[in-house]
C-alpha cells in the first residue's frame, strides 16, 4: 500500500482541496459544488488564516484528505482565543477511507492546536467558534457537525470526543408553507411596519473578518410613527447552496427582541413578515438555526412555520 504523507497547506493546494470538498464532503448542509474562488472567500482570505492549521494527506502527490483547525474568539471579539481550538472540517476521499487517514489527520490537528497553546479542542464550528467556512457549511451558519453526515459523527465519537451542544436546523419552504393566522399576529401587523437597512458591524473585528465579504441585510420590526425597533434580524443570501438545494435560499441570523418586548409575539411576527417580503423577491426557502436547549426560541421558530430538517452537534475534547 502506498505511504500516506501528512503535511501542511501549500499555495497550489486549493483546486485539489475543492475537488475533495465537492466529491467527498457530501451532506444537505454542504455547499457543493464550489469553486476555488468561493473556497478562498470562506477560508483562505480570512485574515487570521494560518497555513499550518490546514493539514493535508496525500498519496503519490495526490490529495486524499484534509483537516482544518482554527481558534475561537475572545469575549471582547477583538482577537483569537488560542486556549480554545476548533476542528472546522475533516475530509477523506471515499476511495481511501478505512486507511487511518482521518485518524492521522486528527492527531496532527491536535498537535497543531497544542502547539498554539490550546487546552481544549472543539469539533464542529459553531457560534463564537466558527473562524472559517461561513457561507459554505451548515447553511445559514455553522452549528456543529451535522447529523446528516453520520460517518463523521461516528468517527468523532470513536476518537474520544464528547457531544456538548445540539443546534436545530430549521427551514421554511415559502412555495408551500401557509402562514399561521391568529388575532395576536393580525394586531401586530396593523401596529408595526417592516423596515430594511444594511447590517454594518465593521466595528466588530470578529464579525468583519468572517462575514464582511458577504452581503447582509437587517430587517427591523418598528411601531408605526416610531423609530425604535422592537425586534430585528439579519439575513444572508445562501447563493452557494443553490445547486444542492434547488432553492433560492436566505439564512436568518441574530434574531433579537428587545428585552422589555419579549413574549409578545414580535419575534414570530418578524419571521413571518420577513418571509412575506422575501417571497416577493423570488426567495423560495428560509433557514434559521437555534440551540435545542432554548425551548422558547425553538417554539417561536416552529410557530412561524419552520420545520427542523437537521441537527448540528458540537463536540469537545480536552488536550
Amino acid at each position: 500500500m502506498p505511504e500516506v504523507q501528512i503535511r501542511t497547506f501549500r499555495n497550489f493546494d486549493p483546486p485539489h482541496l475543492v475537488r475533495l470538498w465537492n466529491t467527498a464532503y457530501q451532506s444537505r448542509g454542504v455547499a457543493a459544488p464550489i469553486s476555488p474562488d468561493i473556497f478562498d472567500i470562506a477560508v483562505l482570505a480570512v485574515p487570521f488564516f494560518d497555513p499550518a492549521g490546514l493539514i493535508v494527506a496525500e498519496i503519490n502527490d495526490e490529495l486524499v484528505g484534509f483537516a482544518h483547525v482554527g481558534f475561537c474568539v475572545n469575549e471582547a471579539h477583538t482577537a483569537l482565543d488560542h486556549s480554545q481550538a476548533v476542528l472546522c472540517t475533516i475530509v477523506v476521499d471515499p476511495d481511501h477511507r478505512h486507511e487511518d487517514i482521518g485518524t492521522r489527520l486528527l492527531e496532527q490537528a491536535r498537535n497543531y492546536a497544542r502547539g498554539k497553546g490550546a487546552e481544549v479542542l472543539f469539533a464542529g464550528p459553531s457560534p463564537e467558534r466558527d473562524p472559517f467556512y461561513n457561507g459554505i457549511y451548515g447553511g445559514s451558519r455553522p452549528s456543529g457537525f451535522l447529523e446528516s453526515q453520520p460517518s463523521l459523527i461516528e468517527f468523532l465519537t470513536a476518537s474520544g470526543f464528547e457531544p456538548v451542544e445540539q443546534h436545530g436546523v430549521f427551514q421554511k419552504d415559502l412555495t408551500t408553507t401557509r402562514e399561521p393566522i391568529n388575532l395576536k399576529l393580525v394586531a401586530i401587523r396593523r401596529r408595526m411596519e417592516l423596515q430594511l437597512g444594511e447590517d454594518h458591524r465593521i466595528e466588530d473585528w470578529w464579525w468583519a473578518a468572517r462575514l464582511g465579504r458577504y452581503e447582509l441585510l437587517r430587517f427591523d420590526l418598528v411601531p408605526r410613527n416610531q423609530l425604535q425597533a422592537v425586534a430585528s434580524i439579519t439575513v444572508l443570501g445562501l447563493d452557494f447552496f443553490v445547486s444542492n438545494w434547488n432553492h433560492r435560499a436566505v439564512g436568518m441570523l441574530d434574531l433579537i427582541v428587545a428585552e422589555e418586548e419579549r413574549r409578545k409575539g414580535y419575534g414570530q411576527s418578524l419571521l413571518i413578515e420577513v418571509g412575506r417580503r422575501l417571497k416577493d423577491e423570488m426567495i423560495t426557502l428560509l433557514e434559521i438555526h437555534a440551540p435545542l436547549q432554548q425551548a422558547e426560541m425553538v417554539k417561536l421558530i416552529t410557530g412561524a412555520g419552520f420545520t427542523q430538517v437537521d441537527t448540528g452537534v458540537v463536540f469537545r475534547q480536552d488536550l
